[in-house]
């Protein structure tokens, strides 16, 4: 009897020990704070080399973050419509020679002040090939600019000015500009296009007053503000124009082009 209430002690003993040992915060989950994780799972298999180092094409270390950076221009998209669907144009075919467009604006309708503003768009390789710029009512069927442009033998930014086609924008309206590289005339389906959205409205009386009172160099900043982005842009490319030697401009650029989503294209100047 003496036996049996000895070994019914040490198996009552063993099981208190187990249900008394203590719980870590790694057996709950838990981190130090308190905060519930993910649980670990030995059996996972560690990810590919290629699924955890950075995109290495998309790193631009001679590039600084220009919104780490005070007194940048901080562009404030306005509250305002659906995306106007920026689209970019690449090489389709097989020659890799042609090269790439894409129109200086944000993915929404961009908005300007000014009825005959300043468009930019980016072309990243000079060409011979002819160039069309097309604009277009939103809602329209013909367009209301169809013209060649001339080839640019340059890479960079490139201006497209209204005032050359003698076009008024009309307030309230979204256009929709297009910039067409043309390879080959006889088949245009070879084209390649850019495109992006515009809108004119009336300039505020609270922002005249803050450009009356400004100095040249804070024009860009007043109208990102204020979601005007193609006077801002162009406001920019007029300082660095007049100064480009100026590399604090250039960060100015480059915060804004960072902002709308188009950092591949910093560090190329603008070209006439």
């Amino acid at each position: 009897m003496k036996l049996f209430l000895s070994a019914l002690c040490g198996v009552i003993l063993g099981l208190s020990i187990v249900f008394i040992a203590p719980v870590t915060a790694s057996d709950l989950g838990q981190t130090n704070k308190g905060e519930m994780t993910q649980p670990m799972t030995r059996d996972e298999p560690p990810k590919a080399v290629h699924e955890i180092e950075p995109d290495k094409e998309k790193i631009q270390p001679q590039q600084k973050s220009p919104r780490a950076t005070n007194n940048l221009p901080i562009y404030k998209p306005p509250l305002r419509g659906a995306p106007a669907g920026r689209v970019a144009g690449g090489t389709r075919g097989p020659d890799p020679e042609l090269p790439y467009l894409c129109l200086i604006v944000p993915e929404h309708i961009g908005l300007t002040v000014s009825r005959q503003p300043v468009l930019f768009f980016y072309q990243s390789k000079a060409s011979s090939c002819p160039v069309e710029f097309t604009l277009i009512q939103k809602q329209g069927i013909l367009p209301i600019v169809e013209a060649r442009i001339a080839p640019r033998g340059k890479p960079g930014i490139q201006p497209v000015r209204l005032a050359d086609h003698g076009v008024y924008l009309e307030p309230n309206i979204q256009y929709k500009w297009f910039i067409a590289l043309v390879p080959d005339a006889q088949h245009r389906s070879k084209d390649i296009l850019a495109a992006g959205g515009i809108e004119f409205i009336e300039q505020q009386p609270k922002i005249k007053q803050a450009l009356a009172k400004a100095p040249m160099s804070q024009v860009p900043h007043i109208y990102a503000e204020a979601g005007i982005w193609y006077d801002a842009f162009n406001a920019l490319c007029s300082l660095i124009e007049t100064s480009p030697d100026d590399s604090g401009l250039k960060l100015k650029q480059a915060a804004l082009l960072e902002q709308i989503g188009l950092a591949g294209i910093i560090g190329h100047g603008m070209t006439e």
